[in-house]
């Protein structure tokens, strides 16, 4: 039988997807961190905290009915006279209580009861231990055994710093960071910045390595900001924030992180060669280029071969930048590395097991055959290229999920593509076959526009408008 935390943490998961919320925006709402949220969601909190139960119910208005639906106990586990007391004063306070209300009542408080009974334990616990480590010390200098008796202060250290210094630290760093996305709401980038450096920097004397991981998380901030209003301050800002977090993932002692960082931060030239001035389109994309060719080589289709194929794919799609190549011929040749590249990196890829890489890769491999379309000298083979692009972008569309916050660009982005292949197609047909495309065109791209707000996404609205207009021509 699943435990309360398993249900539970089904029972957020859906709830957050409904309300169209990250777990970032979650742990905004509920003052927990994002790392728990992910946790309860996950099941590997079998019995949440009740604090942290009613925090969650309350942000996503989650109804008593639905979270008592998800006890599985067979009764309050309560000491007979606790049971009893509890009983009497809730009957006294509430004459005319059902009896379902009551044992609703019972199972919570067995639930506090059991949550104090952890808590003390653990407390008990944590200064048990270090009241051991400090007594070794105190034996180890009586003996005169200096070494030793830093070893067992060093092991107090660490357990004062896991049970109280870095749970505290968690939650300064939360509040600082939540201040900088404040700033970038409203625009101010720099602030932003400025709060979410100061809150990594909380970590920089305990653990570089966190510290580096906490900055790396608001470059994927800025990014997304960048993307979004293709901001290059965002992005030049992320990638200064990259650059640092590389200073402590080498590539010889943290290399999963190392290509993770590296890959983010050729993203971040390959967008900059898009928003930048277009002068210095070709210093960013060959950069961007130089980049992932790194993360190649130091990859393999058996050792990290999600990097050595997410490498691949980025290469492939600034070979399909007809900007990137310096003449037809060498345009044409492209396409073809380009379609190489993506079959390689798509081998190592499942739908089941990555469904998002997996969805990423066809939409980017529907994307080159519509320009490789453009490229075709006769009606026959273009229209053959054209239907692999849609097959492609059709099978991204499956994994899209609109519900998802942390995908929905993808999903947007995939909504337009397809769309834009179907109006292609419609136009090398007749009239009545281009009908059922440009009806399908028109159904995805009425979704997309629905989801979206001029204000919010104004360049993907502005695209979109665009391709509203010609499936009504």
């Amino acid at each position: 039988m699943e435990s309360f935390g398993v249900l539970f943490g089904r029972l957020i998961r859906d709830k957050r997807g409904i309300e169209g919320l990250s777990q970032d925006d979650l742990a905004a709402k509920s003052g927990l961190t994002k790392a728990r949220i992910s946790e309860i969601e996950t099941g590997k909190i079998t019995n949440p905290q009740v604090r942290t139960v009613d925090a969650l119910c309350i942000a996503l208005n989650i109804l008593r009915e639905e979270r008592d639906a998800c006890r599985v106990m067979n009764g309050p586990r309560l000491p007979p006279r606790l049971l009893e007391n509890l009983a009497l004063r809730f009957g006294h306070s509430n004459p005319d209580v059902s009896e379902d209300e009551l044992v609703a009542f019972l199972k919570e408080k067995a639930l506090e009861f059991r949550e104090l009974q952890q808590h003390l334990a653990q407390m008990n616990a944590v200064e048990g231990r270090i009241a051991v480590f400090l007594a070794a010390a105190n034996a180890a200098l009586e003996e005169g055994d200096f070494q030793l008796a830093d070893e067992r202060l060093a092991e107090a250290e660490d357990a004062q710093l896991a049970s109280t210094t870095l749970p505290a630290l968690e939650k300064q760093y939360r509040l600082r960071f939540e201040r900088g996305h404040a700033a970038l709401l409203g625009g101010e980038i720099r602030n932003a910045v400025l709060h979410w450096e100061r809150a990594a920097n909380y970590f920089h004397l305990l653990d570089t390595e966190v510290e580096a991981e906490k900055r790396y998380e608001y470059s994927m901030r800025l990014r997304e900001y960048g993307y979004r209003y293709r901001s290059v301050k965002a992005l030049r800002e992320a990638g200064d924030a990259l650059k640092k977090s590389l200073t402590v993932w080498n590539k010889e002692e943290h290399l999963q992180n190392w290509c993770k960082a590296t890959i983010a931060l050729g993203n971040v030239s390959w967008r900059l060669s898009q928003f930048d001035n277009p002068k210095t389109f070709r210093i960013h994309i060959s950069k961007a280029k130089s980049i992932y060719e790194t993360v190649r080589e130091t990859c393999s289709e058996t050792a990290l071969p999600y990097y050595y194929a997410a490498s691949g794919a980025n290469i492939a799609s600034i070979y399909a930048n007809r900007k990137f190549a310096r003449s037809e011929e060498e345009y044409r040749a492209n396409f073809e590395i380009s379609l190489k590249l993506q079959n390689d990196a798509l081998k190592l890829k499942s739908k089941t097991d990555d469904p998002e890489g997996w969805g990423i890769l066809q939409h980017n491999m529907g994307c080159t055959y519509m320009d490789f379309c453009n490229l075709q000298d006769d009606k026959i083979t273009s229209m053959e290229v054209i239907d692999k692009a849609i097959h492609h972008l059709e099978l991204s569309f499956q994994v899209r999920d609109p519900t998802d916050v942390d995908a929905f660009q993808y999903w947007v982005a995939s909504c337009r593509s397809l769309g834009e292949a179907l109006i292609e197609r419609s136009m090398h047909k007749t009239n009545a076959q281009a009908s059922d495309d440009l009806e399908r065109a028109y159904e995805i791209l009425s979704g997309a526009e629905s989801k979206i707000s001029e204000a919010e996404h104004p360049n993907q609205w502005a695209e979109i408008q665009k391709q509203l207009a010609r499936c009504s021509k």
